[in-house]
């Protein structure tokens, strides 16, 4: 299936651009688990870790295709590792949100990326009428 295939391929190349996207917003402030200023803009602006999220997207894509090559328990294996994986990067977010939440402009940024970012878009939410 060549059109299934082009768009996998397709997403793993966004994911793989969103990636680089994300490490060169930080610039010289790359640095682990040391505020250095909080990034707003590239692809900040749509989620707190873009590089972490595309990352592991990018990962189940890559593997996906591949489990059924390789029998059921190495799939199995592959998507408890990966799930690993994913729970590492999780871990790590919540750890930097943790250390960032002491800067008042981090609060502001994960406030407005809660109401404004890219999930908060893609996820319905039940807003209460405005009073008039």
């Amino acid at each position: 299936m060549p059109l299934i295939l082009s768009l996998w391929g397709a997403a793993i190349v966004f994911l793989s651009v969103v990636y680089a996207w994300a490490t060169v917003a930080f610039g010289i402030r790359f640095s682990n688990l040391t505020n250095r200023g909080i990034i707003t803009t590239g692809p900040f602006r749509y989620a707190k870790h873009p590089a972490y999220l595309s990352k592991n997207a990018m990962w189940w894509l890559m593997f996906v295709p591949f489990l059924s090559n390789f029998g059921t328990a190495a799939a199995v294996q592959s998507c408890v590792l990966l799930l690993g994986v994913n729970a590492v990067y999780y871990a790590r977010a919540k750890t930097e949100e943790k250390h960032l939440m002491a800067d008042a402009a981090y609060r502001d940024y994960s406030e407005w990326v809660k109401a404004n970012g890219l999930f908060a878009r893609l996820v319905w939410r039940r807003r209460k009428p405005h009073a008039l």
